[in-house]
């Protein structure tokens, strides 16, 4: 939940989801919106988007590498950006692609939302031309895992 804390109910722009996996945030996310056409999702692997459609057969699902965003959203107007994605565990290179594209993706009032593991080094403010709006602790998960919420 905290996670799409940042999504307006009744949004009327598109939201974008990266990272569904199977669809955990994806129930979170469609609480807040007047419809599931609002918001796009992208996972890669196969096995998670068989799983997706079954669950949410009404929602827009791109089996593509988040790499790709640019190319899918480029002239929407976007409010948030919420991502499952593990920053962490990827290379440099790919984050640097994913956030540049997010950030091109976004204007003032889009909000960019991610969570990490890593309560250390996840200072993405520092290292990409965003500001940090909010984050917060979530200990109830588990593990417990580091909300941040950004924006251009």
């Amino acid at each position: 939940r905290a996670l799409c804390e940042k999504i307006t109910d009744g949004c009327t722009d598109s939201v974008i989801e990266l990272g569904s996996g199977t669809g955990a945030v994806t129930t979170q996310i469609l609480n807040r919106l007047p419809s599931a056409d609002r918001l796009t999702c992208m996972e890669l692997d196969g096995k998670m988007c068989s799983a997706f459609r079954d669950s949410f057969p009404g929602v827009t699902l791109l089996e593509k590498n988040c790499c790709e965003i640019e190319s899918f959203f480029s002239g929407r107007k976007i409010s948030n950006i919420v991502s499952s994605l593990p920053y962490r565990s990827l290379p440099k290179s790919i984050t640097d692609t994913i956030f540049e594209q997010k950030i091109s993706l976004s204007n003032s009032q889009t909000v960019i939302s991610l969570f990490s593991y890593d309560f250390v080094f996840a200072k993405y403010h520092k290292r990409y031309p965003i500001k940090l709006i909010d984050s917060r602790s979530v200990f109830l998960n588990f593990p417990p895992a580091k909300v941040y919420h950004y924006v251009v």
